[in-house]
Formats: structure tokens, sequence, C-alpha cells
């Protein structure tokens, strides 16, 4: 490692880490998820505990609402609210589904953006921050492979449903990537398929210009 990193800053990052799909945990929960000594993970969780980012009620630790901050902050620098969100918002209506927008972050896709109409076929519960591993979904596919221009899905994430990507920006090097789903049982499966395709592709136009994607985009590794 190199010396001028702070490990300290590291293993701190790493408790943070160790809440990703838990709503809270004991310290000796923390220290097995973060893969730190018992008393290195305490003093690090109290420590986070008085700056504010993770809250104590008893012998259980949570994240606090603090976390959010930074990604706030990160969502204003890709300009989400004044762009992104619109266009989703209105690809999402023609497509009478949900639309997703994630980037890589090392083997996982992280989910930055998400529009679903009322009513929408299929809704798989995913949020802005959702993070699934690249290989389980069309959208981590897309990110993973950087060659296609597009990839389809079927079954792997969620039993009955197929998802389906389209990248944004040059498939061989794509800052983003935008997905959708479709019920298997669709009648009419593929023709809804291309027609949907074709509707991701006009979205990752619109979103190719945006200047804030570029910003965000972590490296591919």
């Amino acid at each position: 490692m190199s010396k001028t990193l702070s490990t300290t800053l590291l293993k701190g990052l790493s408790v943070l880490d160790a809440f990703e799909e838990a709503s809270s945990l004991t310290l000796v929960e923390i220290a097995e998820r973060a893969g730190l000594d018992r008393s290195t993970a305490r003093r690090l969780t109290l420590t986070l505990v008085e700056a504010g980012w993770i809250v104590q009620n008893g012998r259980s630790f949570a994240l606090s609402a603090r976390v959010l901050r930074p990604a706030g902050l990160f969502l204003q620098a890709g300009g989400f609210g004044r762009t992104v969100q619109p266009i989703l918002n209105a690809h999402a209506e023609t497509l009478g589904g949900d639309v997703s927008l994630a980037v890589r972050d090392g083997d996982r896709a992280i989910y930055v953006a998400h529009s679903a109409r009322p009513g929408a076929r299929v809704s798989l519960g995913l949020t802005v921050g959702s993070a699934l591993p690249l290989e389980t979904t069309a959208i981590g596919q897309v990110l993973l492979t950087g060659s296609a221009p597009y990839q389809v899905v079927r079954g792997a994430y969620e039993h009955g449903v197929c998802g389906f990507a389209v990248p944004v920006g040059p498939p061989d090097a794509p800052v983003a990537a935008i997905g959708s789903t479709l019920p298997l049982a669709l009648p009419n499966l593929e023709t809804r398929l291309e027609s949907s395709l074709a509707e991701l592709q006009m979205a990752a136009a619109d979103l190719r210009n945006v200047a804030g994607l570029q910003l965000i985009a972590t490296p591919n590794k």
C-alpha cells in the first residue's frame, strides 16, 4: 500500500461499507464485515458516532442521515434534478414501465437515478443507491462488457423478468448504462423488446450530452 494513503481513513470507510444491506449492526458484526479486529472496529465506530455518521441505540449501530449529504452532492454534480430525471421520466412514460440509470463502481452497478410510472408492469424495488453485482443484470453487463450495443438478461436477477439495457456513451467505454424490464410472459415479447430497446437508445442519446454524467462516471476497474 502506498505510503501516501491514510490506512485509518480506509478502515473508517470500511466500517461505513459494512452497513450495506444491513439496517443495524453490533460491534462484533461490524468487525466481521469490515475485516477488522474488534478493538479497532469499536474505536472507529464510536468515532463515527461522535462525528454524526453513525447513530447508536444500545448495542446496535446504524448509519445516520448524514451519509446522504455526500450522495446529494454527487447527484447535484450530475445535474440529476434538472436534466437527468426529466429525461428518465419522459421515456418511462413512453415505455409504460420503469427506467434506471447506473454507473460502475468496481464489480457492482450503482443505481443513480430511477423512474417508474404508476402501475408499471414490473418493479424490482430498486432505488437510488441500490448496488447489484455486474453480472446479474442487463445494466451491469453493459457496464462490464463494454462492447455490445445492448444487453438482454432473462430471469437472472428476478424470475419471470426480462431485463434489457443500453450504454450511455460509446459501447466500448460507456459512462453509464440505462435499462428497463419486461415480464417474460408478456405477449409478443420479442416485438415489445425490440421497440423498448429502441426507446432506451433514444434515452441514451438524450443523456449522452449531459455533462454531469461525464464527471461522475467511475473508472471501469
